[in-house]
């Protein structure tokens, strides 16, 4: 912390939408606060022919306060406005898009191509703690 600057916190989330996509995966995320409790969504894509269907793979109701604290605790505030280009020289790789509406109206949006924010994989990690293991997450 520098003299006196307070680190940005996230206080509360209405929505969080979160994309993986790579060679041979897509999968969706939503994430909705309803009175307390954060519902969490894991969706792939179903193609046939020239349709696409989201179809849910897992579904979690857990304590928001929790989820929260995973958000904080990777500094997801910090993320919004990043781009990671992917990097000179890699043929493959992974791509992520996440944006999330927090503390009432604040609008937090991040991408990119095999390049991540900091904390990233600890927020993958931790969503699919919740997604796997319900309440605590872990």
């Amino acid at each position: 912390m520098f003299f006196g600057i307070k680190k940005k916190k996230i206080e509360s989330f209405d929505t969080i939408s979160f994309h993986t996509s790579g060679m041979r995966h897509s999968t969706y995320y939503d994430i909705v606060n309803k009175d307390g409790k954060a519902e969490i969504t894991q969706y792939h894509i179903k193609r046939s022919e020239d349709i696409e269907e989201r179809v849910i793979e897992k579904q979690v109701v857990c304590d928001a306060d929790g989820f929260i604290k995973l958000l904080n605790d990777c500094g997801v505030m910090s993320w919004d406005g990043f781009y990671g280009k992917h990097p000179r020289g890699v043929r493959d790789g992974t791509m992520f898009d996440f944006s999330a509406t927090v503390n009432g109206g604040v609008e937090i949006s991040a991408r990119g191509s095999q390049n991540f924010p900091r904390h990233y994989r600890d927020f993958t990690d931790g969503l699919h703690g919740f997604l796997n293991n319900g309440e605590n997450g872990r």
